[in-house]
């Protein structure tokens, strides 16, 4: 072997090892920070694998990029990814990225499909036809000549056909590039529907996929015919709730494919009476198995649970007024999928639209971590999700309770995950309202309680007295309270304890006593004594308790009250013998109510009878 020949190899063999591309490309991009750098690495990784400049063209081509275009490139093959877009056709595009300095938005809406059309359909053409192409018109061109519509990139299932008769085509389409290419003629957009744009303006997803409404689109389209001569040769007829929307006006959800209002009569017109109330019926019948789940859904889901395509997503939106509506409403309706990922949602936390973190900060997926990063933004609203989310953690909480903002600090007060330690000190705050939510707050320590049991405010000392945390001392305390909403609610509180209820008893005002009535922590002498009280609704409360000893509901069963009475026939504490009387009272109600008590105590005897018989025989087999 000559000296020259092993110089070649060891040359060849010596760029194969050291001269990856990436290794070239940083070359010619030294002036990039750190992070650039990096993020450079990563794309060339998933762009090309491990494959080097010698072994995959693609790899050589992306080193005459700059940093943005090879950004760009990257995200836009995000898009494409789940459509498996192969290298042959990336190489082409790395090209046409060079050679025309596309953005995003370009790439993603007028190149990424055509491309996946003639994957789709690449039998049809010459093995290397793509690599004479110069243009994407080029491509285009041919591809409106070679393949139909029904061809291009989106299988027979997205397009959600569901019956066809008199040349004319009913479809239900279950993705957006299903709509789009529906919204075609001959390869050719011939409608001005929203759903059918080829851009990041498009909102079939918002329409179709929406987690808050329920609007399927159906199109009805004449074969054959290019709408932009006949614009009833394409028609949408939306159904809001189940039920078809017609006269909307234009632009509403049934239109013709000038987007010009559609009638329910110009409708049967077109189709002929006949066939348009048989569509309908399809149509009809399709929105009800459905249930309000439309498999555009799906793509939304996948969507939001892919980090990388939703970026992609919300970075082909136009920089306008109105691409970033566009793209605030894509949001919107993202987030109202339980699905999306905490990925996605920690990329939103940061988003420039103050809206957006709003969002965010108060949905109920977003992840702890990043709640936490939120508790520290600047802008008032976010604090307010945040301070309202039950998913904040006790962190996050305690530093907003110290809050300057009185509504921030309100909202911590009402969360009822707020640390016992941030309500402790919320509990001495100055606004009357934040001590009030404090008091109403489940998880309000019995300090804190205490505390504000002795607030000036009467409606803060009475939600004292109704939480379920407030000690038994501080109850004891509140019955002496000059208001007798406050004696009440202490009389109700399960927690109250018996000698509170006893002095209680003897309140001056009827409703605190019939509290204690009610009360199944009373004990049962203050029950028989209230038996005997002369005001009927005590008499009632009494009956109704069932932790009133039988002997007095036998008494009871006997007063003049048939309120009374009646409940006693449904206190199931109320002895077998006197329900038997009550089953010959003279009003039917007590009657009823009676035989059912009795029944259901017979129910419970023979239940627990034949448990108790299956436990003897369980343990004389043991034995």
């Amino acid at each position: 072997m000559s000296q020259s020949l092993l110089s070649l190899k060891a040359i060849i063999k010596n760029i194969l090892l050291t001269e990856a591309p990436i290794d070239v490309w940083k070359n010619k991009n030294q002036s990039l920070s750190n992070e650039q750098t990096s993020k450079a690495e990563s794309y060339f990784a998933e762009l090309t694998g491990k494959y080097n400049a010698l072994l995959h063209p693609t790899a050589k081509d992306l080193t005459n990029l700059s940093f943005e275009q090879l950004e760009t490139l990257h995200k836009a093959i995000e898009i494409a990814k789940n459509k498996n877009l192969k290298a042959p056709y990336v190489q082409w595009l790395t090209k046409q990225l060079k050679q025309q300095n596309l953005n995003l938005h370009q790439v993603i809406e007028d190149y990424i499909p055509p491309l996946l059309s003639l994957q789709k359909n690449k039998e049809k053409f010459e093995p290397n036809f793509l690599q004479n192409l110069e243009t994407i018109e080029q491509l285009n061109q041919t591809l409106n000549q070679k393949v139909s519509s029904d061809e291009m990139a989106v299988s027979e299932e997205q397009f959600g056909k569901l019956a066809e008769e008199n040349g004319w085509i009913l479809y239900m389409p279950h993705t957006t590039e299903a709509s789009c290419e529906i919204g075609k003629t001959g390869g050719r957009r011939d409608t001005t529907w929203c759903t059918t744009r080829p851009d990041s303006s498009n909102l079939f997803l918002q329409y179709s996929a929406s987690p808050n409404e329920s609007i399927i689109l159906f199109y009805v389209i004449k074969k054959g015919v290019n709408a932009e001569k006949d614009p009833f040769a394409k028609m949408s007829v939306g159904f809001v709730d189940g039920k078809p929307k017609f006269n909307q006006g234009g632009g509403g959800v049934s239109v013709n494919a000038a987007n010009k209002n559609l009638t329910q009569k110009k409708f049967e017109e077109v189709l002929g009476k006949d066939l348009a109330s048989k569509f309908l019926q399809i149509m009809q019948q399709k929105a009800t198995s459905l249930k309000g789940e439309h498999p555009a859904k799906d793509e939304f889901r996948k969507l939001v649970q892919n980090p990388k395509a939703f970026q992609a997503k919300l970075d082909s939106f136009a920089k306008d007024e109105n691409g970033q509506e566009l793209r605030k409403s894509f949001i919107e309706s993202a987030l109202g999928y339980k699905e999306i990922s905490p990925e996605v949602l920690t990329a939103l936390a940061k988003d420039k639209d103050v809206d957006v973190r709003s969002e965010v900060a108060r949905n109920p997926n977003t992840p702890t971590e990043t709640l936490t990063a939120l508790a520290k933004d600047q802008d008032l609203n976010v604090l307010l999700g945040v301070a309202g989310n039950p998913n904040t953690p006790p962190e996050g909480l305690t530093t907003l309770a110290k809050d300057k903002d009185v509504d921030v600090r309100w909202k911590v007060a009402q969360n009822s995950k707020t640390p016992p330690e941030g309500l402790t000190a919320l509990a001495k705050d100055k606004e009357k309202n934040i001590r009030l939510e404090v008091a109403i707050n489940p998880n309000t320590p019995p300090e804190g309680l205490t505390a504000l049991a002795k607030d000036k405010e009467k409606n803060i000392r009475l939600e004292v007295a109704i939480n379920p945390n407030t000690p038994t001392e501080t109850l004891v305390a509140l019955a002496k309270d000059k208001e007798k909403n406050i004696r009440l609610e202490v009389a109700v509180n399960p927690n109250t304890p018996p000698e509170v209820l006893i002095a209680l008893a003897k309140d001056k005002d009827l409703p605190v006593r019939i509290g204690v009535a009610e009360n199944p922590n009373t004990p049962p002498e203050v029950l028989i004594a209230l038996a005997k009280d002369k005001a009927e609704y005590i008499r009632i409360a009494v009956a109704e308790n069932s932790k009133t000893p039988p002997e007095v509901l036998t008494v009871l069963s006997k007063d003049k009250n048939e309120i009374v009475r009646w409940k006693v026939a449904g206190n199931p504490n109320t002895p077998p013998e006197v329900l038997v009387a009550l089953a010959k009272d003279k009003d039917k109600e007590i009657r009823a109510d009676a035989a059912k008590t009795l029944k259901d105590i017979k129910a419970k005897q023979l239940a627990e009878a034949i448990i108790m018989e299956k436990v003897w025989k369980k343990l004389l087999r043991a034995i």
